[in-house]
């Protein structure tokens, strides 16, 4: 496993020796399948959640609108109600006084959302907001106390989801976000999810970050369908020996087809650990050139 999930600076509680212990008991006893291990120090990003912060105003008592005020510097993450289906977790771009873009990252199958919203935080340097819709609760896929695990329904409902989250934190941050066309990214079962929205319109999402799986969505009428459509790049995170036999030769299709796609790796496992993290980021001034609503390389 590599270093821990967290943010420098973020509080998300409890790391100690006795936490560590418990998170590998639980994670021995949990399904091989799409679950990912969680962290070697647990990231406990949701009891740092606010719900109640007042969004940032804008000031309009002078004659015009005068420059935003910054995002305050606390929280960093907070949670978003989303109209019909479970609250999504954001992690916000502390400081920003001017719109800023999303990236939309949906976890795996038995995973958490406020893990996928701390990695990308992180990747992204915080420049932009990271939107991470949370699915429904599996409790058998669950542990004990608060470490509860998700899974998000798929297709058409997704995409239901992902425009009522879109539309919430347009509400919440008005005038703060940019919700056009936003980085669609996914994590095991969420990676091919992410793959699939961006399939069906490759206009509106055409950048994509698929991290330990959604390879095989890749097929050549999907190619020829999302280069077609105005799609662009897609960018593979491996950390497991089974992933890079499988998004190698996806990347290759890819750069058949006229997309652009690249391949980063590092030994983390089934995870979304830090080193996996540095490897997206040496990438991640490729991958967002061209959309100048993320500044000079976050």
């Amino acid at each position: 496993m590599g270093p821990s999930n967290q943010h420098p600076g973020s509080s998300v509680g409890d790391t100690g020796p006795s936490r560590r212990r418990s998170s590998l008991a639980i994670l021995a006893l949990a399904a091989l399948s799409c679950t990912r291990a969680p962290p070697e120090a647990p990231v406990r990003v949701e009891a740092a959640l606010a719900t109640d912060v007042p969004s940032p105003e804008l000031d309009t008592s002078a004659d015009g609108p005068l420059p935003l005020a910054p995002i305050p510097p606390q929280p960093l993450f907070t949670n978003l109600t989303v109209p019909g289906f479970p609250d999504a977790v954001v992690a916000l771009p502390n400081g920003a006084n001017t719109p800023r873009p999303v990236l939309v990252i949906f976890h795996g199958s038995g995973d958490r959302p406020d893990w996928n919203c701390d990695a990308w935080r992180h990747i992204t340097r915080d420049y932009g907001f990271v939107l991470c819709p949370r699915g429904d609760y599996v409790p058998l896929q669950s542990g004990r106390g608060d470490d509860k695990r998700f899974t998000l329904r798929g297709g058409a409902t997704l995409r239901r989801h992902l425009d009522a989250a879109l539309a919430a934190l347009a509400s919440r941050f008005a005038g703060y976000v940019d919700v056009e066309r936003p980085v669609v990214a996914g994590f095991s079962l969420g990676a091919a999810e992410a793959a699939g929205l961006a399939i069906d319109d490759p206009a509106r999402f055409a950048l994509v970050a698929e991290l330990e799986g959604g390879h095989n969505t890749w097929t050549p009428a999907s190619i020829r369908a999302f280069a077609a459509g105005g799609g662009q790049k897609v960018l593979f995170g491996c950390g497991s020996s089974w992933c890079l036999p499988a998004a190698t030769p996806a990347a290759a299709r890819l750069q058949r087809g006229g997309i652009e796609a690249r391949v980063v790796h590092a030994n983390v496992g089934h995870s979304t650990d830090r080193p996996l993290q540095e490897a997206i980021m040496v990438e991640l001034g490729w991958f967002l050139a061209g959309d100048p609503r993320w500044g000079p390389s976050p």
